[in-house]
């Protein structure tokens, strides 16, 4: 399969006009200056209606440009069993929502080592992703999650992190961050 690429923004062009504004918006003046992609940078929280999702998919099928989600940041996939809850349902939000609105890739930070052996993480991470993507599947939500790689060595998404994750687990793939990527390798071990 050959390989293609799309360039766009993360959110909506700074010179978006005010009408229509909005995803919409950005998606429309996206076009107009050339990009093909849109990350919809819901980092904070997930906050939209179904109805919203209904316009921004239109929009991005209207205008022929792909888009992506960046979910929120603070999803841990190793976090603590307390915790784990609401960082799975700021994963699955964002899913769900991105495929309403037309999102095929779903983009998140997947966490910290909290100063464990990066293998042993894995052994938590990989359980939880796949209970993910079997949810989303059975809800019909058909994206593909996007481990991020991070720049900082504390932090789970390493290049192997995420590689091993994509390998593991079906409709996972590394979202490499070229970046993040050149910050961790200069940090050394």
């Amino acid at each position: 399969m050959p390989l293609s690429f799309a360039f766009g923004t993360v959110g909506s062009p700074l010179e978006t006009p005010l009408k229509p504004g909005g995803t919409v918006g950005g998606i429309e003046f996206s076009k107009s200056l050339g990009l093909l992609a849109l990350e919809l940078g819901w980092v904070r929280s997930v906050r939209v209606t179904e109805a919203t999702c209904a316009l921004i998919k239109a929009a991005g099928e209207r205008q022929g440009v792909v888009l992506s989600v960046h979910a929120p940041y603070f999803i841990n996939l190793n976090a603590t069993a307390d915790e784990w809850p609401r960082s799975r349902k700021r994963l699955m939000d964002a899913a769900h929502y991105g495929f309403l609105a037309g999102a095929t890739d779903i983009i998140f930070h997947p966490g910290s080592y909290f100063t464990k052996d990066p293998r042993e993480v894995l052994r938590t991470v990989l359980p939880r992703l796949q209970a993910c993507v079997v949810d989303l599947q059975r809800n019909g939500d058909n994206v593909t999650l996007r481990p991020e790689t991070m720049g900082k060595s504390a932090m789970l998404g390493s290049f192997e992190d995420a590689v091993e994750m994509s390998r593991a687990v079906p409709h996972v793939q590394p979202c490499l961050d070229f970046a993040h990527l050149h910050a961790h390798r200069a940090m050394g071990p």
